[in-house]
């Protein structure tokens, strides 16, 4: 019979072997292409994905967005993406 620390580190490790799964999946998503892949930016850096953390925030963001409303992903950055933001005056 499994004790409280048994069912702990089982619980641990199955949210670890998730964690890494997922990541694992975001790394075939995303090659490095000289440009970020949220904003376009060309001055992100040989084999970097985004320019920095906001533009992965948002990309990441957007990306569970569309995978939970059943859209495709976007081919590139800021193309295709369906939404937009009204702005008042």
């Amino acid at each position: 019979m499994a004790d409280l620390a048994d069912l702990a580190f089982d619980s641990e490790q199955n949210h670890l072997a998730q964690a890494f799964a997922a990541q694992r999946l975001r790394g075939a998503l995303l090659q490095p292409t000289g440009s970020c892949h949220f904003c376009g930016n060309t001055d992100a850096g040989e084999g970097r994905l985004f320019c920095d953390t906001s533009c992965a925030a948002d990309w990441e963001y957007e990306h569970a967005l569309r995978r939970k409303l059943g859209l495709p992903r976007a081919q590139s950055a800021r193309r295709g993406f369906g939404m937009s933001v009204a702005v008042q005056k």
